[in-house]
């Protein structure tokens, strides 16, 4: 091989690791944004599973509050006719 073409090798070489680099530094830049992206949805999705279980908790109670009003009138309707 003549030094122009090892010289040209190197060269080649040095383009390669450059370009590579350059694609990981990319890659890299991408999985960050990716990971700050699906973060932000975590925290999303975590806003509305707490907002769901404090909904579901409501409904609970009223509807507990409901069934203990509807036996109270029961019992003042049974009282009141006698049954």
């Amino acid at each position: 091989m003549s030094p122009e073409q090892e010289n040209l090798l190197f060269q080649s070489i040095g383009q390669i690791q450059a370009t590579q680099t350059a694609i990981l530094k990319e890659v890299t830049t991408i999985k960050n944004d990716l990971t700050k992206r699906v973060d932000g949805i975590e925290q999303r999705v975590e806003k509305v599973e707490t907002q769901v279980t404090k909904n579901r908790i409501k409904m609970a109670g009223i509807g507990g509050a409901t069934s203990l009003a509807v036996a109270i009138a029961v019992e003042i309707l049974k009282i009141k006719t006698g049954g």
